[in-house]
């Protein structure tokens, strides 16, 4: 289990990590042992706040989910908003997960993708997810709704 946690501090302390942040696609909030906090940004300038759920980082995929800012709740106001496209990965209104090949949540909806280990096939498993995400909010053709009002990170 050491093995995991030194490749995710290594991962978290990468060049490409601190990349995403300095161009304000996201932030580490807080880690607490295996679950990272991040908050990733939106180009409406919304925030959401990803929990992380690493544990076997290297060995498993991420859990992800997002949960709320104040209380670390998963409620559905709490994860962004997107048209039919964007809700075939983010799964806002029943089950909250992630539906891509990488989340372990994901995965256990589709059991074809765990033999695939899609999040093996990465240098920085962190950064893939995290990149993802980054697409999930900037791209037009995912399909995020962007929204005039902002929240806070």
């Amino acid at each position: 289990m050491a093995e995991g946690s030194d490749i995710l501090t290594r991962d978290l302390d990468s060049r490409e990590f601190q990349h995403g942040v300095e161009q304000g696609f996201w932030e580490l909030k807080e880690r607490k042992d295996w679950f990272l906090y991040v908050a990733v940004f939106a180009p409406d300038g919304r925030a959401y706040l990803l929990e992380l759920d690493c544990r076997g980082y290297g060995d498993d995929a991420i859990a992800g989910r997002f949960i709320d800012f104040a209380t670390h709740q998963c409620v559905q106001a709490a994860w962004p908003q997107g048209n039919a496209v964007f809700q075939q990965w983010i799964k806002c209104t029943a089950g909250f997960f992630i539906c891509w090949n990488q989340d372990r949540n994901g995965i256990s909806h589709h059991s074809e993708w765990k033999g695939q280990k899609a999040w093996s096939k990465t240098n920085n498993q962190l950064l893939a997810y995290l990149n993802f995400m980054r697409q999930m909010l900037h791209l037009p053709s995912r399909g995020y709704l962007r929204q005039t009002a902002a929240n806070p990170a």
